[in-house]
């Protein structure tokens, strides 16, 4: 079996093309139960899904067949040309899928680097419900590694010092272009994560008024009232943005949820009231053509990124440590992944000549009492584990990955005439 990744993110796709890819987690986790069940295609499987990337992360025996697999489905769930497609993704294998999780858990494949909030999401992705159907063993390990990965990078380093979410980096990048922020009327979209984090931000600025708005309104209130704002069902929509001169997408939809016809019905002139549109949102919640309206400003994620790739020479300093740690950390998950063969073999081994020297004890021992019984079988379990210890020791060092150790790791179960994939329903020795 094998690892890889396939994937795709801000750094190979811009916004427009990463939504157009957009898959809701449902839908992946249902496409899932049918590779994993009926067609044999990955044995094991974890999506990561963030608003700057789609993930993939499998097991599968035929790898490169679960790779074509799994970029058609996508083409075909999301209309995206093979094309186009290939252009957007990356496919990682092995040791490389392994180091390039362990970064991403770390900040280090974050637009700010140390951004604490990716740690969350794979966190997330790991413990998902759904999750717990799809992945096995090897990917288990794999993310709780990652999640210590990430929190030994954080505490060995200082990457993650003054390190910004993408909200707030967002927020600096509005104040940079609107000045103060004490005379405007703040209206955000959506309650969730990312809504409810720019909400305390914008609170935390000093904001003349905020509003917060979700399909749910109590869940809006909620996030709303301890910051001194108020929250409002997206019904009221319309007349929410009327009064409102920033206005943030953080809700996902399958739909703009303002348009520009929206803006140019508003009874206000916006030549006095210009009005900032800030879209964090994956599909995008605002309509592109808000940008052709004069007095209208909009932000995107995009725009988000080419902001603050400059402040990344600030925690520079702070990344060889960090790729260091992460290197380290996926080597010692790689030798894990690659002493399974030895680990299985020797319980092969080991099972083996246990049930042979018992199966001998009890042949000799009939017709004797029960002490004498007992004598065997302690003599022969002695023996067998005397003479196991040497093939022991030879089997758990053995480097699947060298002429030598994979000669051994194959040659074992016929010397011994073992199988070592029968499932061990034995009881211990």
């Amino acid at each position: 079996m094998e690892l890889f990744v396939v994937g795709t993110s801000q750094s190979v796709a811009p916004t427009r093309v990463r939504e157009r890819m957009h898959v809701d987690l449902d839908e992946v986790y249902a496409t899932l139960g049918s590779l994993l069940t009926e067609r044999g295609v990955v044995e094991e499987a974890i999506p990561l899904a963030t608003c700057g990337r789609l993930e993939l992360y499998c097991v599968a025996r035929e790898p490169e067949r679960a790779l074509k697999v799994l970029v058609r489905l996508l083409g075909r769930r999301t209309g995206v040309p093979s094309d186009e497609l290939r252009t957007h993704i990356y496919a990682l294998k092995g040791q490389t899928a392994v180091r390039h999780l362990f970064r991403v858990a770390s900040g280090l494949d974050s637009v700010v680097h140390g951004e604490a909030q990716i740690l969350g999401q794979v966190r997330a992705a790991a413990h998902h419900p759904l999750s717990m159907t799809s992945k096995g063993p090897v990917l288990h390990r794999m993310f709780e590694m990652a999640l210590a990965t990430g929190k030994k990078v954080r505490t060995e380093t200082d990457i993650g010092r003054g390190a910004a979410s993408l909200a707030s980096a967002s927020l600096r990048m509005v104040e940079r272009d609107m000045g103060s922020l004490a005379r405007v009327r703040a209206l955000v979209i959506g309650a969730g994560e990312t809504g409810a984090l720019m909400a305390r931000l914008l609170g935390k600025a000093g904001v003349a008024s905020l509003v917060v708005a979700n399909r749910t309104e109590d869940t809006a209130r909620e996030v709303a009232r301890p910051l001194g704002g108020a929250g409002a069902g997206l019904d009221r929509l319309p007349e929410l943005l009327h009064d409102a001169d920033l206005v943030v997408g953080a809700v996902t939809a399958g739909e703009w949820l303002v348009t520009a016809e929206m803006i140019q019905d508003l009874d206000r002139s916006l030549s006095e009231q210009p009005m900032r549109f800030l879209d964090l949102a994956h599909p995008r919640n605002f309509d592109p053509a808000l940008s052709d309206i004069p007095g209208v400003q909009l932000f995107d994620l995009d725009h988000v990124f080419e902001r603050v790739e400059a402040a990344r020479a600030a925690r520079a300093a702070q990344v060889p440590r960090a790729e260091a740690i992460v290197r380290e950390q996926a080597e010692v998950y790689s030798r894990w992944f690659r002493s399974r063969d030895s680990v299985e073999v020797l319980k092969a081994v080991r099972r083996q000549v246990l049930d042979l020297a018992r199966s001998e004890a009890e042949r000799f021992g009939q017709g004797r009492s029960d002490e004498e019984k007992e004598q065997m079988r302690l003599l022969a379990r002695s023996l067998a584990r005397t003479l196991l210890h040497q093939p022991t020791l030879a089997l758990r060092d053995a480097d699947p990955d060298s002429p030598e150790g994979r000669f051994m790791l194959e040659a074992a179960p016929a010397l011994f005439g073992v199988d070592a994939d029968r499932e061990d329903t034995s009881e211990s020795n």
